[in-house]
């Protein structure tokens, strides 16, 4: 049992119940302090716990029989722990000799355990091998190992030699506890109980009793009990004495036993095992199956047990490679004492994943849990992410999940949230109960689980009840962690024990009996701007009810900023992983109507491998560089995969459109997006012979499209064409034709040394830094660039991500991968010095000038590059980069500001304060987001759109992407090489909203797919829509088949908060409409069922909803297409 002094447990309580964040005091009742008399019997108490043992012999080095009683160490050091010891291999050695008392307690007959707590200086601070010797005697090996018992029966005199040897490892091994705990016998009243129960009832009664003269007489009985602990008797070695005095205590203390056996704790045990972190996933599999084989081995030796576990992936490894392991799990979840929480495929980074994505990870995860174990998961069990969106509260409910758990916010570095148990409502209104647990990695500690449950009931009046995670962190070798555990909670959870009731259930359990007693009135709604104005108090709720917050705003963490940039590729894997397939399942489900065989299985697993990485380390770049090797070979996978599906669904499509409507070599032109859309091309075409006049390209309606050659085969007759489409529809394609000779289009381009234009922005370079002096936006006649300054300005910022802050205390971790140093800002560069800057392409529809400098170690050339007809100003960059310990970012000073910037996030938008007026804002010093931000004044703004990029920060009038990172651990090659990625510039009158810039993103990441056609006849038009969601306010996420039947699923949601009816319009055959949930189950009751006349159908959309329609098809094949419109 940890020792836990009562100085610190009290401060520790009173800082955590009485003030909860800096700027917003919360009211609360304080733990009662005791008399000088009884607080001196508390302190002699826990002297009693362990039998010192700080000094220990230390070597750095190989030893051989390192643990051998006979071996002399007189050249060895002393080193006193705590300490941090050397990346090498080290031994440490002492002797343990039981003395005749212990600060007076006679130990003859006491048992005595030996604990070592040992960490890396990185986040794998609990993941050091090492093995341990008594007497020359290796007795245990592994992690996490556990108290290991010394003495059965000790008498004083017993010498034993205590051995601890680790081999090499990537961090420096700090030692923090060697504790000899004394296990006290059986035949005595037990001092560490009746100093638990006197701390326990001292921290919960002030918290539970409300009438003062009720409290007054506890606490007189609390004082008398403490004081009649006899330290006298110590002193003298009376020991019959002394325990006389212990069992006076306890019976004094045994009237405040109904009052807190009112009081409920339950224990939900679990284990957090990282996919893939320090470790690949192979090695992953093995953690899991030791982790479920222990897991197992504890239900049956104690039959109360209940283990809560997340993660399909972790089920399905086990069904593949232990099958027999795999169901005697299925029989334990039968029992009940198996819960399935989380529903995802694993658990996954929820700040970058795309709303889709998030979808995806529960439609893997609950399909695969209903299947193989009959059960629909309810609780969304994602505990170690690094932030979650405002969304997810919807995407959680509207697929049947009704829970959520983490316990990552309180490792916040600034602020403390005041809540435990509340509703999180998303944007549209959709909410979760939900609960913040103190730890999971934890053991059942009585001291620890009183002093959660003071918290909740302080956070949540009328609450008597605490959920406790308890279990541990990864797979082990070895079981007395768990089995120490399950055996202290079973000890506390005794009758007679002074100390609230005890007990082993699930998750589900626990929030069921939450939701029946939650008030329904008076609830208060907060976010972070009433958090920010100090507003955390509850109503008083009725008798036998519980007063519960909505929270609705986002849940952001004030720590592991840089995890929005870190491992560039990876972030680009992630993007554009999702882009190609949900490509593929809009081509190829299309195809399916006209009869191709969906490739269902094939595309499942290519989302099985996209929802691994973005598992939360994979996806935040904070793992192993071996990681990464396993991602990007499934990232490969995934690529392969797509583009299958996807050739095969256009060779399929091509076939049937009619391309020799008009001479010339056919080109076709596909839309993925919802609406008709304007933007650029390229492609390969080749011509049947050599075209000594050139060629062009014409539209369906036989009109020159405007066109420029980028490069020209005279060999093969290749050209590859960059192309000006209009109004492309709606998912759908339009058919153009190549043809010889040169015909006249008119192009809004003009150049001018480094000024560039069209008719709709002009871009002006500084020609001595590169960086933008004016972007001007002609239509709104406004300038976007502050007066004086310059845009897109790259600055360079030291970024050591080591220092972090808790609980105002600093402390030096290498968490440089996940961490941005809060003062960065303060150390930057701009990078001004150019090596060249010149025009490289000019032609009618694309100019670009190329800025190319050198800084450090590093070289960057960025094309700053604009179209003709086109609003925005593209950045394409590629860059060499080979720095350390440094942050990367784009700069913009803007003329227009505002006191919050807009960004996207998942199925949506947030706003985010630019101004430092308080802890919360200061918190928010870098911030996640999607595919753009926008700042501006309602009059006019500038939206910043990238490809693959996360991490913002905006403060005033300056918004600024961040591009790159080079942290050292724990990938010290991290980012180090080529990147290629793009950015975007978006000017616009208005509001980002009426300018669109969720639709300009897309468009900026989705791009038309242009490739050369067969010529022949067909069914279809050679222009199409095949299906259309109007108005602009909706996006289409998904367009798939059914996982059951025979049925088109539309998925699809409103990003302008405007209650909205949609017009959905889809390929002429179609037999029901029905409106589903995200799980594709239809949804019940009046209204689901849609009306579908002539292939179209309405919605009633809701402000920031996500929609969910199925559309069924009775007939498919050869004559589909000849039957469309």
């Amino acid at each position: 049992m940890r020792r836990t002094s009562l100085i610190p447990v009290l401060l520790f309580l009173s800082a955590t119940v009485a003030s909860v964040v800096p700027l917003a005091a919360q009211s609360a009742a304080k733990p009662y302090q005791f008399s000088a008399q009884g607080h001196a019997a508390i302190e002699r108490l826990d002297t009693l716990n362990s039998i010192p043992a700080d000094d220990w012999q230390y070597h750095e080095g190989a030893v051989a029989q390192g643990a051998s009683p006979a071996l002399r160490t007189d050249d060895w050091k002393t080193v006193h722990i705590p300490f941090r010891a050397s990346r090498q291999e080290i031994w440490l050695r002492r002797w343990v000799e039981i003395p005749k008392t212990l600060h007076g307690y006679d130990l003859t007959g006491a048992g005595i355990t030996f604990q070592v707590d040992v960490a890396g200086d990185g986040p794998g601070r609990g993941y050091l091998y090492e093995s341990i010797y008594f007497n020359g005697k290796r007795i245990v090996e592994g992690t996490h190992l556990g108290r290991q018992v010394l003495l059965e029966n000790a008498k004083p005199g017993d010498k034993v030699l205590i051995a601890i040897n680790m081999p090499p490892t990537a961090q420096w091994k700090h030692f923090e506890r060697a504790p000899v705990l004394v296990r006290f016998a059986a035949s005595r009243p037990d001092p560490e109980v009746v100093r638990t129960e006197l701390i326990a009832a001292s921290e919960l009664l002030p918290m539970v009793t409300r009438d003062a003269t009720a409290l007054a007489s506890q606490e007189k009985v609390l004082d008398g009990a403490a004081s009649a602990v006899s330290i006298a008797a110590l002193d003298q070695g009376d020991q019959q004495g002394f325990d006389t005095s212990l069992k006076k205590a306890q019976a004094d203390l045994e009237s405040l036993r109904p009052l807190l056996k009112k009081y409920f704790v339950q224990m939900t045990g679990n284990a957090h095992i990282d996919a893939a972190w320090l470790w690949t996933w192979s090695e992953a599999v093995d953690q899991v199956h030791f982790t479920f084989e222990n897991a197992l081995q504890m239900m049956r030796e104690y039959p109360g047990y209940t283990f809560s576990q997340s993660s399909a992936q972790y089920y399905e490894w086990m069904e593949e490679k232990f099958p027999s392991l795999f169901k005697e799990i299925q029989q334990r979840v039968k029992e009940g004492r198996w819960e399935l929480v989380g529903g995802m495929w694993v658990e996954p980074d929820l700040n970058m994943p795309a709303g889709e994505s998030q979808v995806r990870q529960l439609l893997l995860g609950k399909r695969y849990f209903q299947q193989k174990f009959g059960v629909d998961v309810k609780v969304g069990w994602n505990v170690d992410s690094f932030g979650y969106d405002w969304q997810l509260p919807q995407i959680y409910k509207k697929s049947g999940i009704d829970y959520f758990i983490t316990q990552k916010l309180r490792y916040n570095d600034t602020n403390q949230l005041p809540l435990k148990l509340f509703w999180w409502q998303a944007p549209d209104g959709s909410r979760v109960l939900s609960y913040f647990p103190h730890d999971i990695v934890q053991g059942t500690e009585a001291l620890e689980m009183s002093q959660d449950l003071a918290r909740a009931v302080t956070l949540n009046p009328g609450q008597n009840e605490l959920m406790h995670v308890f279990g541990p962190s990864l797979g082990h070798l070895n079981i007395k962690p768990a089995r120490e555990a399950i055996e202290n909670g079973m000890n506390w959870s005794e009758p007679d024990r002074v100390f609230p009731r005890l007990e082993f259930r699930t998750s589900q359990a626990f929030f069921k009996d939450m939701a029946g007693r939650i008030a329904t009135s008076g609830m208060p709604t907060w976010n972070y701007r009433t958090f920010a104005a100090g507003e955390t108090q509850l109503p008083t709720p009725p008798a036998g009810k519980i007063s519960l917050p909505v929270w609705d705003d986002e849940i952001y963490l004030e720590l592991h900023r840089g995890t929005y940039t870190s491992q560039a590729a990876q972030k680009a894997n992630l993007r554009h992983g999702e882009e190609w397939l949900l490509n593929a399942e809009k081509y190829s489900s299309l195809a399916w109507l006209g009869g191709l065989s969906y490739p269902g299985s094939q595309l499942t697993e290519a989302w099985k491998k996209a929802s691994f990485n973005q598992f939360h380390d994979v996806a935040a770049g904070t793992a192993i560089a071996a990681v990464y090797l396993d991602a990007q070979k499934d990232y490969d996978a995934i690529h392969w995969a797509a583009n299958e599906a996807t050739g095969n669904a256009l060779k399929e499509l091509d076939s049937h459109i009619n391309t020799n409507a008009h001479p010339g070599v056919p080109i076709i032109v596909w839309n993925t997006l919802n609406w008709k859309r304007s933007d650029v091309a390229e492609v390969s075409v080749q011509m049947p012979q050599a075209e000594p006049n050139g060629i062009s390209v014409l539209d369906a309606d036989n009109r020159p499209v405007l066109m420029q050659v980028l490069s020209k085969d005279e060999r093969t007759h290749t050209y590859r064409l960059l192309l000006k489409l209009n109004g492309v529809p709606s998912v759908g394609y339009t058919v153009l034709h190549a043809v010889s000779g040169q015909r006249k289009v008119a192009s809004d381009l003009k150049l001018n040394g480094t000024t560039m234009e069209n008719s709709l922005v002009r871009v002006v370079l500084d020609p001595k830094t590169g960086c933008i002096t004016s972007l001007y936006n002609k239509a709104a006649k406004f300038e976007s660039i502050a007066a004086g300054q310059c845009g897109n300005m790259l600055q360079a910022f030291v970024d050591t991500g080591t220092h972090i802050t808790q609980a105002g205390v600093d402390t030096l971790r290498i968490e440089d991968a996940w961490n941005i140093d809060a003062d960065y800002v303060n150390h930057k560069t701009d990078l001004t010095m150019l090596d060249s800057i010149e025009t490289i392409e000019r032609g009618p529809l694309r100019e670009v000038i190329r800025i190319t400098r050198h800084w450090s170690k590093s070289r960057f050339v960025q094309d700053i590059t604009l179209y003709a007809g086109l609003p925005r100003v593209d950045v394409v960059n590629d860059i060499d980069w080979h720095e350390t310990h440094v942050l990367l970012k784009a700069s913009f000073p803007l003329a227009a500001s505002s006191p919050v910037a807009t960004y996207e996030i998942p199925y949506g938008t947030i706003e985010r304060p630019t101004t430092r007026n308080n802890s919360i804002e200061d918190a928010k010093f870098e911030v996640p987001a999607l595919r753009w931000a926008d700042l501006g004044d309602g009059r006019h703004g500038f939206s910043l759109m990238n490809d693959s990029k996360y991490g913002y920060d905006a403060k005033d009038n300056v918004l600024r992407l961040s591009l790159l990172r080079a942290p050292t651990y724990p990938d010290p090659t991290a980012d180090r090489g080529r990147q290629q990625f793009s950015y975007s510039l978006y000017p616009h009158a208005g509001s980002w909203k009426q300018a669109e810039t969720e639709l300009r993103a897309y468009e900026f990441n989705y791009k038309l797919r242009a490739s050369q056609a067969e010529s022949h006849q067909g069914g279809l038009p050679a222009t199409h829509s095949f299906v259309q969601v109007k108005p602009n306010n909706l996006v289409l996420t998904a367009l798939k088949k059914s996982e059951d039947g025979n049925s088109l699923i539309l998925r699809f949601y409103e990003w302008a908060g405007e209650k909205t009816k949609a017009t959905i319009s889809v390929p002429a055959g179609a037999s029901e409409a029905v409106e589903t949930d995200l799980m594709e189950h239809d949804l019940k009751g009046a209204g689901a069922r849609l009306a579908l006349h002539d292939g179209q159908v309405g919605v009633e959309v809701e402000p920031f909803s996500i929609n969910t329609v199925r559309i069924g098809y009775n007939v498919r094949g050869d004559g589909f297409w000849g039957a469309q419109r």
